[in-house]
C-alpha cells in the first residue's frame, strides 16, 4: 500500500515536472516550478530564493491575495531582495542545512528553535502566513541553487490547512525535478553570457548588465506589446522563452570589430562607420543557418535592431553579406517590413545606451531618455512599440537595479 502511495506521488511529480520541459528562460521556469508546486497542495502562495552573492534572492514570488492588491505592472513589495543563508529564517534554515523543514502555524514555534518567522514581511502587507513549507533546490552534485517555499495549503473548502508526510514527499519530488531543469536553464544562460565575453573585452561599455537589461526590458515590452495585439498564448510563451537569450545576443557581431573603433570617445569617420555597422551582418551569420527556434529569433533580431521605421537604418533589406558598405542598399527596411522583436530590440537598445555612461556622454536621467524616445515615434521607433514602452516605465529603474554596472 505504501509502495502503491510512493509510485502515485512520484507519478504526481513527475506529471507536474513534464511542464518545465523546454523551458529555458529561468524567470519563465521559476514561475512555472511555482506555480506547478502550488497545485499539487492548493496553496495560497509561494517563493522561489535563488543564491545570490552568497544570500537569498527572492526571485519569484505569487501570492493570491497580495497580487490583488498590486497594480498589474507593479512588482510585490520585497521582490528583489534578499535574506541570509543561514539557521534564523525558514528558507535560510532549509538552504543551510539542505532539508526540507515544514510548519504548521508559525505562530507556535519553539523560542528555542535556531529558525523563527519574519513577520514583519507580513505585518507589512497585512498578511497572514500560517503554514509554511521550505524546501531546498539541490543539483544532484550537491550545489544549492536556492529554495522553494510553498505558503498556506488550502483544503476543498478555501481553509488553510497543514502538511501532512504525503504533502512533503510529493513536494519534495517536484523540487528534484525543478532543480535538475533549473540547472540546465542557469548552464544555457551562462553558457551565453560566456560568449558575449569575448565582445566585452573589445567594447567596454557591452557589458553582462547591459545585454541583461535589454534583455529584460526587450521582453518586458514585447509582453505588454502581445497582450495588446491578442498574440496567442502559445505563441506569446513561445517567445517569452527564448527572447530574452536571443535578445543578450543582439551585438554579439561586435566581437570581430577593432577596439579603437568600439571605444573611440568622439564621432566615427564614414570609413569607421561603415566597419562599424558590418558587425550585424557579422553577428547575423553566425545564426543564418537558422538549426532552432533561438537561431531563428537570434537571426531575427540581430539583423534587424538596426533598422528604423523611417527607413533610414541599416544594413536593409538586402546586402551580399560582404563588408560593411559593400552590397548595402542605400535605404534600410521600412515599417513592418521590420521584424517586431528588431523593432522591439531597438527601443530597448537605444534607451539603455541613453541611460548609461558611454565614452563621449555621461548617462541621462530617465525623464530625459523616455522624452527623446517619446521624440523618435514614428521617426526611429515604431509608435506601437513605443506605446508599449511607456506602458511599463514603472519597472525600467527596477530592470537598472537588477543588474546595475560595476563602477
Amino acid at each position: 500500500m505504501i509502495h502503491e502511495e510512493l509510485e502515485g506521488q512520484d507519478r504526481q511529480a513527475a506529471h507536474l515536472a513534464a511542464g518545465f520541459n523546454g523551458l529555458v528562460d529561468v524567470d519563465l521556469l521559476l514561475a512555472r516550478i511555482l506555480a506547478s508546486a502550488r497545485k499539487m497542495v492548493m496553496a495560497e502562495a509561494g517563493t522561489i530564493y535563488m543564491v545570490s552573492g552568497g544570500r537569498l534572492r527572492f526571485a519569484s514570488v505569487q501570492n493570491d491575495y497580495l497580487e490583488r492588491l498590486v497594480p498589474e505592472s507593479g512588482d510585490l513589495p520585497f521582490m528583489g531582495t534578499s535574506i541570509d543563508i543561514g539557521p534564523t529564517t525558514l528558507a535560510g534554515y532549509a538552504a543551510a542545512n539542505r532539508t526540507v523543514l515544514t510548519v504548521n502555524n508559525t505562530d507556535n514555534i519553539d523560542l528555542d528553535a535556531p529558525f523563527q518567522h519574519q513577520k514583519n514581511i507580513d505585518s507589512s502587507n497585512n498578511y497572514v502566513c500560517q503554514t509554511v513549507m521550505s524546501l531546498p533546490l539541490v543539483t544532484p552534485l550537491d550545489d544549492l541553487l536556492g529554495v522553494l517555499q510553498v505558503i498556506n495549503p488550502m483544503d476543498p473548502a478555501g481553509q488553510v490547512t497543514e502538511f501532512g508526510k504525503g504533502e512533503e514527499l510529493s513536494l519534495t519530488l517536484l523540487a528534484r525535478h525543478a532543480a535538475m531543469a533549473l540547472e540546465k536553464a542557469l548552464m544555457l544562460h551562462a553558457s551565453v553570457l560566456n560568449s558575449l565575453r569575448l565582445v566585452e573585452i573589445h567594447d567596454y561599455t557591452e557589458t553582462s548588465a547591459h545585454v541583461q537589461r535589454v534583455a529584460s526590458l526587450t521582453t518586458a515590452i514585447y509582453r505588454n506589446w502581445s497582450q495588446r495585439n491578442r498574440v496567442p498564448s502559445k505563441e506569446r510563451e513561445h517567445v517569452l522563452n527564448i527572447l530574452p537569450l536571443a535578445a543578450m545576443l543582439h551585438d554579439v557581431g561586435k566581437a570581430w570589430i577593432p577596439s579603437h573603433i568600439l571605444n573611440k570617445p568622439g564621432r566615427l569617420d564614414r570609413l569607421e562607420r561603415e566597419v562599424m555597422e558590418g558587425h550585424v551582418l557579422v553577428g547575423a551569420k553566425l545564426y543564418a543557418a537558422n538549426r532552432s527556434p533561438l537561431d531563428r529569433l537570434a537571426h531575427s533580431i540581430i539583423i534587424d535592431h538596426h533598422e528604423r521605421w523611417d527607413g533610414l537604418g541599416y544594413p536593409g533589406p538586402k546586402t551580399d553579406g560582404g563588408p560593411a558598405g559593400h552590397g548595402r542598399p542605400a535605404q534600410g527596411k521600412k515599417g513592418e517590413d521590420i521584424s517586431i522583436y528588431g523593432r522591439i530590440l531597438a527601443v530597448a537598445d537605444v534607451f539603455d545606451a541613453l541611460s548609461s555612461r558611454k565614452t563621449y556622454k555621461e548617462p541621462f536621467d530617465e525623464s530625459l531618455a523616455v522624452q527623446i524616445m517619446e521624440q523618435e515615434s514614428g521617426h526611429h521607433f515604431d509608435p506601437a512599440v513605443i506605446e508599449s514602452f511607456l506602458a511599463i516605465r514603472p519597472i525600467l529603474r527596477k530592470i537598472r537595479e537588477r543588474f546595475p554596472e560595476d563602477d
